[in-house]
């Protein structure tokens, strides 16, 4: 399915730039509309935690392992990434350096918009991704799934793509309510794309049937007729 909204965060503006050259690959292999980049922490949400191999810091720490290990779930955001800065941290009176912890960014959400967006980090990289299902979307996606059968049936019937032909479909009764609605909806975009808009075969008036194809989007059963005019 197609989603609305993908943000990418990185702190460098270099690594922003390396990677927006991959947009449109993204976009596609992704299925993804939009796509934000930034570095801006405020406006994008991100915050910093610090985790730690607590198998290695053990040795160090000994019998204060219990209070930093105690102590770190409740370190602010603004601390770690301080630490991030300059190396340096004290956690209930204990000083720890660079190498001691591993910060990680993450993306806080407000509770009100949980269930719209997923977050992933790598502890560099940070993304947070649309999950919901809009109609508007889900009805080009529709409407783009129906080109492509077009497209590729044409192909194998040889035609060029100056050939003007008329596209028609057969549902079983009762099918393919929400595929018919992205036709009309999106007419447009399937006359740009396969040069007519797909009607009903019981309308058909004439012509010469050039190839006709079992189709499935969505689960929805259907045939799509090529006839020439």
């Amino acid at each position: 399915m197609p989603l609305k909204e993908l943000l990418i965060f990185h702190p460098e503006s270099e690594y922003i730039a390396d990677v927006k050259p991959l947009q449109k690959y993204i976009e596609s292999e992704l299925n993804v509309r939009d796509i934000i980049f930034t570095s801006d922490e405020n406006s994008s949400g991100v915050r910093y935690r610090a985790v730690a191999d607590w198998a290695v810091l053990g040795k160090k720490l000994r019998k204060n392992l219990g209070k930093v290990k105690n102590a770190l779930p409740f370190v602010s955001s603004d601390a770690v990434k301080a630490y991030a800065n300059t190396g340096n941290i004290r956690i209930e009176g204990i000083d720890l350096i660079a190498g001691d912890l591993t910060i990680q960014r993450y993306l806080e959400l407000p509770t009100d918009i949980e269930g719209q967006f997923a977050t992933h980090t790598d502890n560099d990289v940070v993304i947070r991704l649309d999950i919901q299902i809009h109609s508007d979307l889900q009805g080009e996606w529709l409407a783009r799934e129906l080109t492509n059968r077009v497209q590729k049936l044409r192909k194998k019937a040889g035609l060029q793509a100056t050939d003007d032909i008329d596209v028609y479909y057969q549902f079983e009764e009762g099918a393919g309510t929400e595929l018919l609605t992205a036709i009309k909806d999106h007419a447009w975009l399937i006359q740009k794309t396969v040069g007519s808009v797909p009607v009903d075969v019981d309308r058909k008036v004439g012509g010469t049937e050039l190839i006709s194809e079992d189709q499935e989007v969505a689960d929805v059963k259907f045939v799509l007729f090529l006839v020439r005019p």
